[in-house]
């Protein structure tokens, strides 16, 4: 117990403990912007200094986006930690220039640049923690946000009160809480007007969206969060039995990792897709980067054909070879774009080296007779081509017909529209005549080159397709 601290305090004191926060002589590190929550998770630290023989530094940021209303923030911190006798570190940062130059959103930049400067003082001072003022509503906020931004299990479960040196010691407290607490001290806060703008994503979910769930249920916030932490539960677990498959199935050499699928196909697909998640986390520094339609891509690329490659966000590739799947630098595993550009021999067979085999005829047609539906035999009005047929991969310029009024498509969108992955798109054979596609393999004909009622002679193919080549 301490000395003389209120309900709450007390209450954050016994959190601590539970939670392994905080330990005898603990150097911790604050970070305090001046507002409600930050100040009274310094308040708090100073109220179990004594007890714990804490050792507390301050960090305060000033990111350059509010003017004097940010400058004012920085003045009031410096005010309160001199009145507290508690050391300051002061951060001044152009966080609008650095969102610029790293491609990144303002809430991206500021979270990177307040982290940095932690993970600064956490060398030049030597401390144990970094401590941040996270509450029970800013855990509601987060949950919802990855929910609805397809993040997987992990991404519900939300923050835990410790990673690694970063320590949440308010997550048991609610915002209505840290104000009674501040009331009840007399201690002045910060308002940060940005905090009602709902151009910020999150202020939007703490603004409308909570406030509207509320209304349906009261204590939907609580739940969220009650909700979280047996999430969190259930990953911890799922991680657990995950990590010696990790072991067993992915080995890495340089910067390419390496899935043996034979032996990862043998576990359950959540025990597959978690392997895979912690796979990518570590190629990764943001999680941001990472959705849980990602690890799924990847999981069904180890069930494709040999040669299959998947794009990843920031310049990553996978690819399947034989039985492994292959994840690294999408430079070193990208297909090359090979180029294929051969003359159907309309009387015959036309191999081509890594794809398969045409066999082409032209007959008489009768017109009584119907067509076959065949994904891989088709036939066309061998009178209508006019430059010979060639199997190749596309070029620029490429299009077919559509409909009976045959209108033209550039081929680029069609495959666009039939959603074929880009990486599909470069490899795939088409039969043309000139720039006009007769048939993109395994999907559509043009409808110039359809039978019709004045057609006389057909050129019949059968595309007999070999093991998926580059």
């Amino acid at each position: 117990m301490l000395k003389g601290a209120d309900r709450l305090t007390e209450k954050v004191y016994g959190f601590c403990m539970e939670q392994g926060l905080l330990d005898r002589g603990t150097k911790v590190i604050a970070g305090v912007s001046g507002g409600a929550d930050s100040v009274c998770l310094l308040r708090m630290l100073d109220e179990m200094k004594e007890a714990l023989d804490l050792t507390i530094t301050c960090v305060h940021i000033e990111h350059g986006i509010r003017g004097e209303e940010s400058r004012a923030d920085r003045d009031f911190v410096r005010d309160l930690c001199a009145g507290m006798g508690i050391e300051l570190k002061i951060y001044e940062e152009d966080v609008p220039r650095i969102a610029r130059e790293r491609s990144m959103t303002l809430e991206e930049a500021g979270r990177y640049v307040r982290y940095e400067a932690f993970k600064r003082e956490l060398e030049i001072t030597g401390a144990d923690v970094i401590a941040v003022a996270h509450h029970k509503g800013d855990q509601a906020e987060t949950v919802l946000f990855n929910m609805i931004r397809g993040s997987g299990l992990k991404g519900i479960s939300g923050m835990a009160p410790r990673n690694g040196n970063l320590i949440r010691p308010l997550l048991i407290l609610t915002r209505e809480e840290i104000e009674e607490y501040l009331k009840n001290k007399g201690q002045a806060y910060r308002i940060d007007s940005t905090n009602n703008d709902e151009g910020y994503s999150r202020n939007a979910i703490r603004n409308s969206i909570i406030p509207g769930l509320c209304e349906i249920a009261p204590a939907a916030s609580e739940n969220i969060v009650r909700a979280a932490d047996e999430a969190r539960e259930a990953d911890d677990y799922i991680r657990s039995q995950a990590a010696p498959v990790y072991d067993r199935t992915v080995s890495r050499k340089d910067d390419l990792y390496r899935v043996d699928i034979d032996k990862l196909s043998e576990e359950p697909g959540i025990i597959v897709r978690y392997v895979l998640r912690s796979l990518l986390t570590g190629i990764y520094t943001s999680h941001k980067d990472l959705e849980a339609l990602h690890v799924k891509s990847l999981a069904d690329l180890c069930f494709k054909q040999s040669g299959r490659y998947l794009s990843l966000p920031k310049g990553i590739g996978a690819k399947k070879e034989g039985n492994y799947l292959l994840i690294g630098s999408a430079k070193a595993l990208e297909p090359d774009r090979r180029e294929i550009n051969i003359l159907l021999n309309t009387d015959g067979e036309t191999k081509v080296s890594g794809y398969g085999s045409f066999f082409a005829s032209v007959e008489e047609w009768d017109a009584a007779s119907e067509i076959p539906d065949s994904y891989y035999t088709k036939w066309f009005d061998y009178d209508k081509i006019i430059s010979g047929v060639r199997i190749r991969t596309r070029m620029s310029g490429d299009y077919l017909t559509i409909g009976e009024e045959e209108k033209k498509k550039k081929l680029k969108k069609y495959l666009i529209d039939e959603k074929v992955p880009s990486s599909d798109r470069d490899r795939m054979l088409v039969l043309a005549d000139g720039s006009h596609i007769i048939w993109v393999t395994g999907m559509r004909i043009s409808q110039h080159y359809k039978i019709g009622k004045e057609t006389r002679r057909v050129l019949k193919i059968k595309y007999k397709e070999m093991a998926y080549g580059r």
